[in-house]
C-alpha cells in the first residue's frame, strides 16, 4: 500500500501543482433579420470553465465545457455543452497525437472546421506538415456544430426538441509546405470524407479535395487562391460532382496605422445539370455578415478594412454583394420565385472590438442589407438589418 501510495502521488504531483484554470462568461445579443436558419433576435449568455495541466512530459490535459442560458424567438432554454475536452500527447518532438474532442480544419478551411470528437495526429516530415483524423459528429450541439448538409439536416436544425448535430463519420487528411520548391509559394492540401449515418431516406455522402496557394509580393501584400472539388453520391440524385473556388488579397497601406485592406471573392456551383449539382460543405460558414447564406448556389465579391485605431480599440468596414448561381438552391420566402436573376443584392457592416484588459473583451456591430439592389427579393421586401452586441470576461 505505501509503494502503490508513492507511485499515485509521484504521477499526481506534477499535475496537483503545474494545473492551470478558469472561468469564461460570455454574453451575447443579436437583433435584426438575415440570420442563418435562426430568427429574428438572440441572447446567450454562457459560463464554460476550463482546466488545463500537464501529464509528465510528453502529455497534457485540457478541458472545458459549459451551460448556456439561451432566448430565441421567444423560447428561453438551459443548454450544457463540452466545449474542447482533449488528451494531447507528445510521443516525439516532430509528432503531435490529440484524441477527444478537438479542433480540425481543412486547408482552406471553410469545407470542415470546428471541434469533433475522434484522434488526430501531426507530423512534421520533408519540411513540411502532415495532419489527418477521424471523427464523428452525432455527439456534438447542432448549432455549434453548424452541420446542415441536407434537408432532414436542416428540419432538426429547426427542431427545439433536438440537441445533438446530424450523424455523420468524417475523415481528413492536410498536408501544408511552407517556401514551396524554395520560392515565396506556400501550398496546403486536402482530402476530406463524410459518410451520413443518419436514419433518413434522402442520405448524401461526398468527398472532398482542396488546395490552397499564398504568396507575398513585397512586405505589404498577399495573395492567396484556393478550389474545392466534390464528389457527391445522394439517395435521390445519385452521384454527381461540385466545385467551389476563392480569391483573396490584403494591402496593408503606408500608413501611420496598423491597418489592411482586404478584397476577396467567392463562388460555389449550383443545381446545373444532372452532373453538376451545388457545392456543399460539411460545416457551413455564414458567408456574409447579415445575409448569412453558406456556400452554396452562392458566390460573392467582398471588400473589407480594418485598423488598429488605438492599442486596445480597432474597428472593421466591410461591403459586400451576393450572387446566386441556380435560382433553386439559395431559396428565402421573401424572394420572388418567378426570377432567375444572379442578382441578389449589397450589404455594408461597421464593427469595433475594444480590449481594454487582456482578459476582458467587448465588441459591437451592426450591417444593413439592401434586396432592393438585386433582381431576386419582391418589391416590397424591406431593408434587412443586423446588430451584434458582446461582452466576454475570463477568471
Amino acid at each position: 500500500m505505501k509503494r502503490l501510495l508513492f507511485i499515485i502521488l509521484a504521477f499526481a504531483a506534477p499535475v496537483c501543482f503545474a494545473q492551470d484554470f478558469g472561468v469564461i462568461l460570455d454574453l451575447k445579443l443579436v437583433l435584426g433579420e438575415g440570420k442563418l436558419f435562426s430568427g429574428r433576435s438572440e441572447f446567450a449568455a454562457s459560463l464554460v470553465p476550463w482546466f488545463a495541466a500537464p501529464l509528465g512530459d510528453n502529455a497534457d490535459l485540457y478541458l472545458s465545457g459549459g451551460i448556456t442560458a439561451l432566448y430565441e424567438d421567444d423560447d428561453a432554454a438551459v443548454l450544457p455543452e463540452v466545449h474542447r475536452f482533449e488528451l494531447i500527447l507528445n510521443p516525439s518532438p516532430n509528432l503531435r497525437i490529440e484524441i477527444g474532442r478537438v479542433p480540425f480544419q481543412d486547408s482552406l478551411p471553410w469545407v470542415m472546421a470546428g471541434l469533433f470528437d475522434g484522434a488526430s495526429a501531426g507530423l512534421n516530415i520533408f519540411g513540411g506538415r502532415l495532419a489527418a483524423g477521424i471523427f464523428y459528429t452525432g455527439l456534438l450541439y447542432k448549432k455549434t456544430a453548424a452541420l446542415y448538409m441536407s434537408a432532414a439536416d436542416r428540419m432538426d436544425y429547426y427542431d427545439n426538441d433536438v440537441y445533438f448535430a446530424s450523424k455523420r463519420f468524417v475523415s481528413g487528411i492536410n498536408w501544408e509546405k511552407s517556401s514551396f520548391f524554395d520560392s515565396d509559394w506556400n501550398i496546403s492540401a486536402s482530402a476530406l470524407l463524410q459518410f451520413d449515418l443518419n436514419d433518413s431516406d434522402n442520405r448524401i455522402h461526398s468527398q472532398y479535395f482542396s488546395a490552397l496557394f499564398s504568396t507575398a509580393f513585397g512586405d505589404r501584400i498577399n495573395a492567396e487562391l484556393g478550389a474545392v472539388l466534390e464528389l457527391a453520391e445522394e439517395t435521390e440524385r445519385g452521384f454527381y460532382g461540385a466545385f467551389a473556388t476563392s480569391a483573396a488579397m490584403q494591402w496593408m497601406p503606408p500608413t501611420g496605422l496598423r491597418d489592411m485592406l482586404t478584397l476577396r471573392g467567392r463562388f460555389s456551383t449550383g443545381a446545373w445539370t444532372d452532373g453538376i449539382g451545388p457545392f456543399v460543405p460539411i460545416t457551413a460558414e455564414a458567408q456574409g455578415k447579415v445575409l448569412r447564406p453558406m456556400l452554396s448556389g452562392i458566390a460573392l465579391a467582398e471588400a473589407e478594412y480594418t485598423a488598429r485605431l488605438r492599442q486596445t480599440l480597432s474597428g472593421t468596414l466591410s461591403a459586400a454583394y451576393f450572387f446566386r448561381t441556380d435560382d433553386k438552391t439559395y431559396m428565402l420566402s421573401e424572394m420572388d420565385g418567378d426570377s432567375n436573376s444572379p442578382l441578389l443584392g449589397g450589404e455594408i457592416y461597421f464593427g469595433m472590438r475594444w480590449l481594454p484588459l487582456s482578459d476582458v473583451l467587448f465588441g459591437i456591430g451592426g450591417g444593413l442589407f439592401f434586396p432592393q439592389t438585386g433582381k431576386v427579393f419582391r418589391d416590397n421586401t424591406v431593408v434587412m438589418y443586423r446588430v451584434e452586441l458582446a461582452a466576454s470576461v475570463s477568471f
